[in-house]
């Protein structure tokens, strides 16, 4: 399944990404003032990264064969990776690259190397004062899995039992690092919850008085965002996990299904 999103995932942003640029990634042998410009730079020696990348959205890894838009982007791909892993001394690897135009920041689409290509992140790049300035999304994916974690005590603290499972996608979050503690996640993450609970052990006519007292406690630890909650039949949730649950058809396997929305509070 890994090598699967990662396919989805390349195509995509191929499509919008390097491919959007001028004249996308096929070269243009016609178009003469771009050879003359090819020409005028210095020659371009690929590193075996780019040469990776390259070979990987099946283009080639010979510089003269690149035309400038495409010589640009992976210069671009590779700088934004390298900058990146100097913030988080962590590897990092190509998902995506967004050109920049007129509507378009440029964006690199990334995701940790000894990970999972599930766990993309956005970096972006632009200019201020002459000088490139990045933002990116990585902490959203750092404290995810602690954070579902955290999330999944709560919600077995309201339910009262072990079969819980919880599959939180962070949003945003002000974090800078993964939290020593795990109250600190309070008031500083946004994030879409998936809920499920074995209904073998909760009593359906209880289900929304749990859900309630679930709303309270996350407002009460600055938990903000929304959560879905799931009371599964018997035994359905052993077939959920991490990679699965996204797409995971439970149409026929769930007897119940509320949302909430934890909104913070405008003074």
């Amino acid at each position: 399944m890994k090598t699967v999103r990662k396919r989805m995932i390349i195509g995509m942003f191929i499509i919008i990404g390097i491919m959007v640029c001028s004249c996308g990634m096929k070269k243009n042998n016609s178009d003469e003032s771009k050879d003359i410009t090819l020409k005028s730079k210095p020659e371009l020696v690929l590193n075996e990264r780019q040469k990776e990348i390259l070979e990987e959205v099946g283009l080639p890894t010979d510089a003269e064969e690149l035309d400038s838009s495409q010589q640009e982007a992976i210069i671009a791909i590779d700088e934004m990776l390298t900058e990146i892993e100097k913030k988080y001394n962590t590897s990092f690897s190509y998902a995506g690259y967004i050109a920049p135009g007129p509507l378009e920041h440029e964006q690199l689409i990334a995701y940790p190397t000894e990970g999972s290509s599930r766990d993309t992140f956005t970096v972006t790049r632009g200019k201020e004062n002459g000088k490139y300035v990045y933002e990116d999304e990585y902490m959203n994916v750092a404290i995810r899995k602690d954070f579902s974690s955290y999330m999944t005590d709560l919600a077995r603290q309201v339910f009262k039992t072990e079969a819980v499972k919880v599959y939180a996608e962070v949003t945003e979050t002000t974090l800078v690092e993964v939290p020593s503690e795990e109250k600190m996640y309070n008031g500083a993450v946004g994030s879409k919850n998936y809920i499920y609970i074995d209904s073998e052990y909760i009593n359906q006519q209880d289900f929304q008085s749990y859900v309630d007292e679930l709303e309270k406690m996350l407002y009460q630890n600055e938990l903000y965002g929304i959560s879905e909650i799931i009371l599964l039949k018997n035994d359905e949730i052993e077939n959920l996990d991490e990679y699965n649950y996204s797409y995971y058809d439970i149409s026929d396997s769930y007897i119940e299904w509320k949302e909430i929305s934890v909104q913070r509070y405008e003074s």
